[in-house]
């Protein structure tokens, strides 16, 4: 039971093969709590100045059974953020084993599921640090994940919805009731169509840990671009940069009156369970797609829905400016 329970969505894909793209000098580890006698939690942020003013910041949550450093050292995340002028934050999960974690997004995963942890709070103490501390911009606050993480990032956006300015996920869907998204937000969603652990189709992966169905990707992007009153713009092939890897992409934008891309999909034609562009090995049955850089669209994404709000709608529970 144990064994299965760390077996999480997501832990085999991202743990393989993690080339030497480690972000130097080694992170500043921390620790935070949600208050109430809650049990503490560590996090690292991709730089430990203080800034002479608080930046946007983006809550970056690795998969299943992984930690906060491999999602960091795998995806190249910090630089694309710091060049843009973000900071990242890094939280793990939670888990008996220092180096496999896991959220509770909903529906998944192992030791956070099977101990109802209310992550959403412990992501909201740690935002709330890092404002008290004046490294963040609170009216300025997103979140990125990865699998379990981005499946934890939508609940996150949907449970407390006007806390997060923009999300991302990749490799993931909603793993809660689609019904609770009831308030829309910017959202960004990857996917790679080859997807073993979350199929783009929905169902139960050929590889998947748990006997769960998961929800399709375009059902659950489907979701937020109706809470964003956002229409389909007809989906565009997008140029090869790399070369032929087996792997395409073709983007779908949602567009309200105000924002060309409030809800944007790139589907990752040929792509496995894997954050494209990245340090990870590709594998005939878990492509990793060099056609897009995850980590720069991620950025590119949130920086386009990172404008500060005017004063007079800074005090109010809708971030949208």
């Amino acid at each position: 039971m144990r064994a299965a329970a760390l077996r999480v969505v997501a832990a085999i894909a991202f743990l393989g093969a993690i080339a030497a793209r480690a972000e130097a000098p080694p992170p500043v580890v921390q620790t935070w709590t949600a208050g109430g006698g809650g049990a503490s939690r560590s996090y690292f942020l991709s730089d430990d100045d203080k800034p002479k003013q608080p930046r946007p910041l983006i809550v970056a949550l690795h998969g299943g059974g992984s930690n906060a450093a491999l999602l960091a050292a795998a995806t190249g995340l910090s630089k694309a953020a710091r060049d843009a002028g973000f900071l990242v934050a890094y939280p793990n999960g939670s888990g008996a084993a220092a180096d496999a974690y896991t959220w509770n997004s909903g529906a998944c995963c192992g030791y956070a599921k099977a101990r109802n942890v209310d992550d959403v709070a412990h992501l909201q103490a740690l935002v709330a640090r890092l404002v008290s501390q004046g490294r963040a911009d609170p009216a300025r606050v997103f979140a990125v994940g990865f699998s379990n993480g981005g499946m934890m990032a939508y609940r996150w956006a949907a449970q407390a919805p006007g806390t997060l300015r923009a999300v991302a996920a990749v490799s993931a869907t909603l793993d809660i009731d689609p019904a609770l998204v009831r308030e829309g937000l910017p959202v960004l969603h990857i996917h790679g169509t080859d997807d073993p652990y979350v199929p783009y189709a929905g169902g139960i992966g050929r590889k998947a840990s748990t006997g769960a169905p998961r929800l399709a990707v375009e059902a659950a992007v489907a979701r937020w671009a109706a809470a964003m009153d956002a229409r389909a713009q007809g989906a565009e092939k997008l140029r090869s940069p790399a070369g032929d890897d087996g792997t395409s992409v073709t983007r779908v934008r949602h567009a309200t009156a105000s924002d060309p891309q409030a809800v944007v999909l790139y589907r990752i034609e040929g792509g496995g369970h894997t954050w494209p562009g990245s340090a990870l090995a590709s594998t005939p049955d878990n492509r990793v797609s060099r056609q897009l850089d995850a980590s720069e669209t991620v950025v590119a994404f949130f920086k386009a829905h990172a404008k500060p709000c005017p004063k007079q709608r800074a005090a109010s529970r809708s971030l949208r400016c």
